[in-house]
């Protein structure tokens, strides 16, 4: 049975190994960012349509 570490030292062998970075990823990064702001915007539209009304004959 093959451990972790000898399947470890034949991945580094055969080259199959990277750097430990992530190359690129920045589309990944802005797709979040557009996300997140969506759900933002489209939550703080749906209070704004909810919001308590008062009523037009109240007197001050």
């Amino acid at each position: 049975m093959m451990t972790l570490t000898t399947l470890g030292v034949l991945a580094q062998a055969a080259g199959q190994v990277g750097s430990g970075r992530i190359q690129g990823g920045w589309g990944y990064v802005w797709a979040c960012y557009g996300s997140t702001i969506a759900v933002l915007v489209l939550y703080s539209l749906s209070l704004w349509l909810r919001r308590p009304q008062a009523p037009h004959d109240a007197k001050e």
